[in-house]
């Protein structure tokens, strides 16, 4: 049932849910299960994302538990330790786990055996939502590839035994490397950074998206306990290729930023999103030049530092691809704090300013300590020609074959690690 309506003039009440209650009660209802939200309004609280808090709804069902006998059940994106807590405060007598258990289907089981840190996390992504009710597309989820493919993707070991070097220590990188190595193969993952991530270490950054880190926690813990070999801090040549003979090559080396062609692209103010979700410092104006969700959340980034930060996008609407639940509250964060330029063209860049050109102003100038580039990336894939004649079976996955999402990343991942 409706606990309550939020965001809509005139709908349901606390006090109307109770006496709701208290009929489902003396009909012979067996037990109430209190979800919240009115549809048509806002999704961000009956399918709450990683912005929301966890078990958001969870004091409506505790409202709802004092007026009835019957067992209540609370919802709201509870993960198991917070479902334990809710349950030992009285607030709610059981616990649903939708998303969870699409996430890791033996979530339970795990729990039950004290693999707490074997459970695959779900971020709250909403992309099985959003994907699922909006695009109607097929039920599917970012960090289970097995998804809507448990029959082909059935997990069984390999026919003859390869050496698997994994170049890339990224989402997709270690999910090919743990779904190989389950498989019996040998791998091996080369990262030239010094830690496993990628770009989960820098989606994990800006606000509300910290729900990003368990991932990358939980396929760091799978690599550990298996006996996948990690090369980190080694930048991969062709001369590393040629004197490891691997039987697989698989490229997860991510994507490198896009630039522009404009002038004053090359002075020192201007960076990349990349650098400033890495701790680069800048100046207190600041251009974000693209407004996909890589220059909205740095943009969100920046301003919740205090600075003042413009958004120059030459599209009609910023955010563009975002799934709709997770992308009404970004947008709603934004309005609250950061100037938005749509169908706004960067013609030039100064010292101090940025010149653009838009729909409702020809030659505008902005003040710019600093220009953040936030225009796509191109895939990483420069040795793939030059491996090609060396290794004899070679995969390209992740943002190495294009930038893309999460979702993709570990699809990529998961089907190379299996087909090898």
């Amino acid at each position: 049932m409706n606990g309550t309506d939020f965001g809509l003039d005139g709908g349901l009440q606390i006090e109307e849910a109770k006496e709701i209650a208290r009929m489902a009660e003396a009909a012979g209802s067996a037990a109430i299960h209190v979800s919240c939200g009115a549809y048509g309004t806002y999704f961000g609280y009956n399918r709450a994302q990683m912005g929301q808090p966890r078990g958001n709804l969870a004091e409506v069902a505790a409202e709802i538990k004092k007026a009835v006998n019957v067992p209540v059940i609370a919802v709201g994106r509870i993960n198991l330790q917070l479902g334990e807590q809710l349950i030992s405060e009285g607030k709610a007598d059981l616990i649903a786990i939708g998303r969870g258990h699409i996430a890791d289907p033996y979530i339970i089981n795990k729990a039950a055996e004290g693999k707490l840190a074997d459970i695959r996390p779900c971020i709250g992504c909403n992309v099985c939502v959003d994907d699922l009710t909006v695009l109607d597309l097929s039920l599917h989820c970012s960090v289970n590839a097995c998804v809507g493919k448990e029959r082909e993707y059935r997990l069984t070991r390999a026919l003859k035994i390869k050496k698997v070097m994994v170049v890339g220590g990224g989402p997709a990188g270690m999910e090919a490397a743990i779904t190989a190595a389950l498989r019996g193969h040998e791998v091996t993952i080369y990262e030239q950074q010094a830690q496993l991530g990628g770009k989960l270490i820098l989606a994990a950054t800006p606000p509300h998206k910290d729900e990003i880190k368990p991932l990358n926690d939980y396929l760091i813990s799978q690599i550990k306990k298996s006996e996948i070999q990690l090369k980190l801090g080694k930048k991969v040549t062709l001369a590393t290729i040629k004197k490891i003979t691997p039987d697989v090559l698989v490229l997860a080396a991510g994507a490198l930023p896009l630039s522009l062609k404009i002038p004053g692209i090359e002075s020192p103010n201007v960076v990349f999103a990349e650098d400033v979700l890495s701790g680069k410092e800048t100046g207190q104006h600041v251009v974000v030049i693209g407004g996909g969700l890589v220059g909205c959340e740095t943009a969100e980034f920046l301003a919740q530092q205090g600075k003042t930060v413009t958004i120059v996008e030459m599209l009609a609407e910023i955010a563009n691809g975002v799934g709709h639940s997770f992308k009404t509250p970004l947008l709603k964060r934004l309005e609250a704090k950061v100037t938005i330029l749509t169908g706004t063209q960067c013609k030039e860049i100064g010292k101090n300013t940025v010149v653009v050109n838009g729909r409702f102003a020809q030659d505008q100038t902005i003040p710019a300590d600093t220009v953040v580039l936030a225009v796509g990336a191109k895939p990483n894939n420069g040795l793939l020609i030059s491996a090609q004649a060396i290794v004899p079976e070679i995969h390209i996955i992740g943002d190495c074959l294009e930038p893309r999402r999460i979702i993709n990343a570990i699809a990529d991942g998961h089907r190379v690690g299996l087909t090898m």
